[in-house]
């Protein structure tokens, strides 16, 4: 068999199989053409040798802001995420009814990456943090938010919303009733932040449905998913059962030690691990990018294949494009990540002081997009 690259002597993670071994990535043009275990190398015009390094498929961000030139906080993806492994990314809410055209005519349509995004349920979406958003639910355009999910289908996942006290107000929860109203008027979720909400969990849990997205799910700001003994509130469990999806996007200031160890220990591990970075936090140390990320929660004790499925397969299954992003399986997109894992003595402090050490970091080595390298550490 012929073929245009393969990676050997990796060890290989594939998160729908929850499998780590030895094993050998194959890609034709732009797509996996399988992964070996048989220890053969196949005849390949190139040969990657990924001896003590992590293989993985491209990651997926579940939460970023990409809208740079558009926002105060957005950043260009490509020349941030690529470096990251990061292969597939989703902008949450950067964008609303008014500006999403200039979205993404301007970024995600230029970017090489597989991008995808949420609308703001503000008209203006993002701008400036200096602002909160208008949230009043009388100017919330329906009609073009509607046109605009008819326009992208493929592109848009969702209806984003901030529900924090300070972002909402005096409106109480009419954005949140106006936030369902709109998406399942578009056939779509929502997608809410959810640090310091203006009621408790249970209460707003009661507004989400199957595939809606909880974000920030380990904030400890006003209200959180822990109750006043500090475990679970029973009310996320049940949440799950019924398809709510959990997603970490740690950021800087958006979790908790405690609250992530509390949730571990009880077996609730987030459906997703991103960032939610923006142009001020990327390549700084409070979250840097998502490897550094995953690398905490090695250091908080969740097994490697788990997150690397939190970031590839499971991300993929929740935007509906896992038939093709987020799996090594043969015909899949040609995305892979590789890393190594090294020892280090770095650490993590949240926003109440708590630090977490970080032994071991994953290293980015080189990044695979569409079956082309896209990335590469100099001595790799």
């Amino acid at each position: 068999m012929n073929v245009d690259k393969a990676i050997i002597n990796g060890t290989v993670i594939d998160p729908v199989r929850e499998t780590k071994k030895i094993g050998t990535v194959l890609l034709e043009g732009n797509r996996i053409a399988s992964v070996d275990y048989s220890g053969c190398v196949p005849a390949a015009k190139e040969v990657i040798d990924a001896s003590g390094c992590i293989v993985t498929p491209g990651l997926i961000d579940s939460h970023v802001h990409l809208f740079y030139g558009g926002t105060e906080n957005g950043m260009l993806p490509d020349l941030t995420l690529l470096p990251m492994g990061v292969t597939t990314a989703v902008d949450q809410g950067s964008a609303g009814s008014a500006t999403f055209q200039t979205f993404y005519d301007s970024i995600l349509s230029r970017s090489q990456m597989n991008l995808f995004a949420t609308v703001n349920l503000s008209t203006q979406g993002l701008i400036t943090s200096r602002y909160p958003e208008d949230l009043v639910p009388a100017h919330t355009d329906i009609a073009r938010i509607q046109e605009l999910f008819s326009r992208y289908p493929k592109v848009l996942k969702g209806i984003k919303l901030r529900i924090s006290k300070e972002v909402i107000g005096e409106l109480g929860m009419a954005p949140m009733e106006k936030a369902v109203e709109v998406a399942r008027s578009v056939g779509s979720r929502i997608v809410i932040h959810t640090t310091n909400p203006p009621v408790p969990v249970a209460e707003l849990l009661q507004y989400f449905q199957k595939d809606d997205i909880y974000t920030h799910v380990f904030a400890q700001r006003g209200y959180s998913i822990l109750t006043e003994q500090g475990t679970l509130d029973p009310s996320v469990y049940e949440a799950r059962k019924r398809g709510v999806i959990f997603d970490a996007a740690d950021a800087r200031v958006h979790y908790a030690l405690p609250v992530i160890r509390q949730a571990l220990k009880e077996g609730f591990p987030p459906d997703t691990i991103s960032t939610d970075l923006v142009q001020e936090s990327r390549f700084q140390p409070g979250v840097f990018g998502l490897p550094r990320l995953l690398s905490k929660y090695l250091a908080l004790g969740m097994p490697l294949v788990q997150i690397i499925r939190a970031v590839t397969y499971r991300a993929a299954q929740i935007m509906g494009t896992d038939n093709y992003l987020g799996t090594l399986e043969p015909g899949s997109q040609g995305d892979v990540a590789i890393f190594k894992e090294k020892e280090a003595k770095a650490q993590m402090k949240d926003r109440l002081g708590n630090v977490l050490a970080l032994p071991r970091l994953l290293v980015p080595q080189c990044t695979i997009l569409k079956g082309k390298v896209v990335y590469r550490q100099i001595d790799f």
